[in-house]
């Protein structure tokens, strides 16, 4: 009887001398597998990682960053047209404002009052209350000292003298005060006929969504507006539409297209592809020609609209 060790030996010598040496890399592979498992199963392993060092080192250099660019930041007298980007950096004021002034500007906005820095858009009445003082708008009528003064002052006929218009009825003048919707604030709203503190809310809130009022004509469109009501202060508004912030078309995103009312998901995701297949668009006028948005759809957001 012969041994089984005995016959493979005899067996593996009449193997061919490339297949003896590949069943010799074959051994020495399992035997390094066997001893790998038996040597891993010994090691310690550690379940459980600490990682309470790199987020109390993560969080103290997130706290240092914040305090150093609210310490680099302050309030100082600037005129919103003329500021520099560098300038601007350096002034305490919330990032999308600073954003949004810039693209009014690139899109050849220009605030000719102090109160006509409430229309950038983002802007609000917290805001614009802490930096009222410092705006100055070389030719603004109103002095320094006079910026702090009572905006909900009553005149004779409870409209704020905005603008006055002289006007003559039956052989007699009489002055008619008119606001424009583009700059002012709640407080002036609330003194239109009909316009509570809720409706004055609503229309600054539209306003900000729209990016400026075109035609007093919109206000019919603020959430619940009467057309009574707006009959009756019709003649009391009027709009500079030169601080509407327009959105650039062919560099505006997704989120910033939707933001607008007027538009809606399938007419923006229509642009976006139409830009992305043929390039940019050449002009406004191409949305309606290309049938990306409807003609009533048309009429209405192109105020809001620009191709550079």
């Amino acid at each position: 009887m012969h041994h089984p060790f005995s016959s493979f030996i005899k067996k593996y010598f009449t193997f061919s001398k490339k297949d003896r040496n590949g069943i010799i890399v074959l051994v020495v592979l399992i035997l390094f597998a066997i001893l790998t498992g038996i040597v891993v199963d010994y090691i310690p392993v550690n379940d459980e990682v600490d990682y309470s060092e790199f987020e109390k080192a993560f969080n103290e250099w997130e706290m240092a960053k914040e305090n150093n660019t609210q310490n680099n930041q302050t309030l100082f007298p600037f005129n919103p047209n003329t500021i520099s980007e560098t300038s601007l950096d350096s002034l305490l004021l919330p990032e999308y404002v600073k954003r949004n002034l810039i693209n009014y500007r690139k899109a050849g906005g220009k605030i000719k009052t102090v109160s006509g820095f409430r229309k950038i858009y983002g802007m609000n009445d917290s805001i614009y209350a802490a930096v009222e003082e410092y705006i100055e708008i070389p030719g603004e009528p109103l002095q320094p000292e006079e910026r702090g003064r009572d905006k909900t002052e009553k005149t004779e006929n409870n409209f704020p003298p905005s603008e006055a218009i002289k006007q003559k009825e039956d052989g007699e003048s009489y002055t008619r005060y008119v606001i424009e919707l583009n700059s002012a604030d709640s407080s002036e709203l609330v003194k239109l006929n009909g316009v509570g503190p809720v409706f004055a809310s609503r229309i600054v809130k539209f306003r900000d969504l729209l990016g400026g009022f075109y035609s007093g004509e919109q206000l019919l469109e603020v959430y619940n507006f009467p057309e009574e009501t707006y009959n009756s202060v019709a003649s009391h508004v009027t709009v500079d539409t030169s601080g509407i912030n327009k959105i650039r078309i062919n560099f505006a995103g997704y989120s910033d297209l939707i933001r607008h009312p007027y538009l809606n998901k399938k007419q923006v995701q229509s642009i976006i592809n139409y830009r992305t297949r043929n390039g940019a668009l050449k002009s406004v006028e191409d949305l309606l020609r290309l049938n990306l948005v409807d003609s009533v759809t048309y009429r209405k957001v192109k105020p809001y609209l620009s191709s550079r």
